[in-house]
């Protein structure tokens, strides 16, 4: 026990520095240099490569760190790498690789994301000039981006806004004509080149209440979307560019989208001929996980054929629409968050306790069993029926713990899945955001007392069975201090309500064996038999003695 205590003491340390590792809302400067493989564009511009990187080693860039995602920005506001995370408030640590799979925008690619095309034609920028400064956008702290450069004789104007919670990168364009030439009209479009390491990527275009998938390469025009997906299975990441939903007049027929190829998707339109003709583009480009709550909460869910939610998708909605709901009257998502817990422990309490109660009804009668299989080890037909002949006697049921576990999971994993995913971006106590991990890790220490406290009630003194379920539960040490805290919250209530219902459980049936993390009942020696049988023993003796006294007695 000593041993564990110790290397459980170590690995809460560590694990409590690596929590430390969350992510700061920022702008920073950023060269190729300080990629994690810089190498990796010196071999790809070494022979002929038509990256777009081969003209841009030496360029000076913007690195945006956010919640769910971290950009780097050249000069021109242009998306030259766009990193995802595994979980939400993830601080990445400098580790941006160019060629790993979370990154979305292709190395290898002629364009970054977000490029110009005039007439089909990428050019290169003149008199280049950018600035950033700190807004609020949707209630949330934001950073907008400003750029003016020239295009020959055309003179464009951007504006990008980098949300701290939402994946959905706001862009305004304005390409005006400085001087008439250029052969009349020309088409301005904006592009994204593909998606991350993906070959064949799935396309699709939505537009009114339909949508098209792979579609051929021809503009459409007035669409609500047009996306690129890892497949169309609900799983990977998603790029989706669709008109800004908060500028009036952003759509309309003057809108295209075109797939410009396989992998690319262009949104433009047509700017006339003759000097001081202009065109404006207002869009919002997603970039993150093909990944129903993030769609959902960006206004994306409701585009036809974007993401087609499953039976767990669709449960999923009805617990955010509960949560929020319920946010709608308490007016925390702390609060929400454990009312919601609550409510779904209260739901399946009954199953919950049909598994324990048959667990216990299983443990009690382990040593009954023990016997038996050492009375009829050499017939298995005999030990079978005994066996259940002792269950329907003791009205214990061995699948009774198995059924209502296998009820309640996909609710757990929604739970979870919900969780992990939602952005609350509020405060809770001294928590300044559920959405990232707790800066004082009280929490996830909260959550480890907690799963202690629980393996002290199972294991019932027990010291070997309860060093196995620390044993066991401790694996979660390794997670939980990176948990965002909404997440941590979540685990903490929901293993209040169980440790409190295995104790009432236990008062009310008697002290049972103890009980693994798993859910399996060890089967060990009882401690109490041998004084049993020393008892019985005396029994036989007396008889004995009686029955020689009277045999005496008779001879007489």
């Amino acid at each position: 026990m000593k041993r564990f205590l110790s290397v459980a003491f170590v690995a809460l340390f560590c694990m409590a520095s690596v929590g430390l590792a969350r992510v700061t809302f920022g702008i920073d400067d950023f060269s190729t240099a300080d990629f994690k493989n810089p190498e990796v564009l010196e071999t790809l511009c070494a022979g002929d490569a038509t990256s777009f990187w081969c003209d841009a080693r030496d360029a000076k860039l913007k690195l945006v760190t956010s919640k769910g995602l971290d950009y780097i920005f050249s000069e021109t506001g242009e998306v030259v790498a766009l990193y995802t995370k595994q979980q939400r408030g993830q601080d990445l640590n400098g580790n941006y690789d160019l060629d790993r799979a979370q990154n979305l925008i292709p190395h290898t690619s002629s364009l970054p994301g977000g490029a110009l095309l005039i007439g089909g034609e990428y050019r290169k920028p003149q008199d280049v000039k950018s600035s950033w400064v700190e807004k609020t956008y949707d209630d949330a702290r934001a950073l907008e981006g400003t750029f003016s450069y020239r295009l020959g004789n055309l003179k464009v104007e951007k504006t990008v806004v980098v949300s701290e919670v939402r994946n959905s990168l706001g862009v305004s364009l304005e390409v005006q004509r400085t001087a008439a030439g250029g052969g009349g009209e020309t088409l301005v479009q904006y592009v994204y080149p593909g998606i991350a390491k993906q070959d064949a990527p799935v396309i699709k275009v939505g537009q009114g209440e339909t949508f098209t998938l792979n579609p051929a390469s021809q503009a459409v025009a007035d669409p609500t979307y047009i996306s690129l997906q890892n497949n169309n299975q609900n799983r990977g990441q998603a790029i989706v560019i669709r008109p800004n939903p908060n500028v009036a007049g952003s759509g309309g027929d003057e809108l295209l989208a075109t797939p410009l190829s396989a992998k690319q998707i262009a949104v433009g339109k047509t700017l006339a001929a003759g000097a001081g003709a202009s065109v404006t583009l207002e869009l919002q480009t997603y970039g993150g996980p093909n990944e129903m709550v993030r769609f959902l909460q960006e206004d994306y869910l409701e585009y036809p054929g974007l993401f087609k939610p499953n039976i767990l998708g669709r449960l999923s909605l009805g617990i955010i629409v509960v949560l929020q709901a319920i946010h709608g009257v308490v007016g925390s998502w702390g609060l929400s968050i454990i009312l919601l817990t609550l409510l779904f422990r209260l739901l399946v309490w009954p199953l919950i306790h049909t598994q324990m109660k048959s667990m216990v009804g299983m443990q009690q009668i382990q040593p009954k069993l023990k016997e038996l299989q050492t009375k009829y080890k050499d017939d298995r037909e005999k030990l079978t029926q005994e066996t259940m002949k002792m269950y329907k006697e003791a009205g214990v049921n061995p699948a009774g713990g198995c059924l209502p576990a296998l009820v309640q999971m996909p609710i757990f994993i929604i739970l979870w899945r919900v969780f992990i995913n939602f952005e609350f971006n509020e405060g809770f106590l001294w928590i300044p955001d559920l959405g990232i991990t707790d800066p004082v890790h009280l929490l996830p220490i909260l959550y480890i007392a907690i799963m202690v406290a629980q393996a002290v009630v199972a294991s019932k003194g027990n010291r070997q069975m309860l060093q196995q379920q620390l044993l066991i539960s401790g694996v979660f040490i390794f997670f939980v201090f990176n948990f965002a805290a909404g997440v941590t919250l979540y685990l903490i209530t929901s293993m209040l309500v169980q440790v409190l219902q295995q104790w009432l459980i236990q008062r009310n049936l008697g002290s049972p064996a103890p009980v693994l993390a798993t859910g399996l009942t060890p089967v060990t020696t009882p401690a109490k038999p041998e004084p049993a049988k020393a008892k019985a023993a005396k029994p036989k003796k007396a008889v004995t003695k009686s029955t020689n006294n009277k045999a005496k007695a008779k001879a007489k």
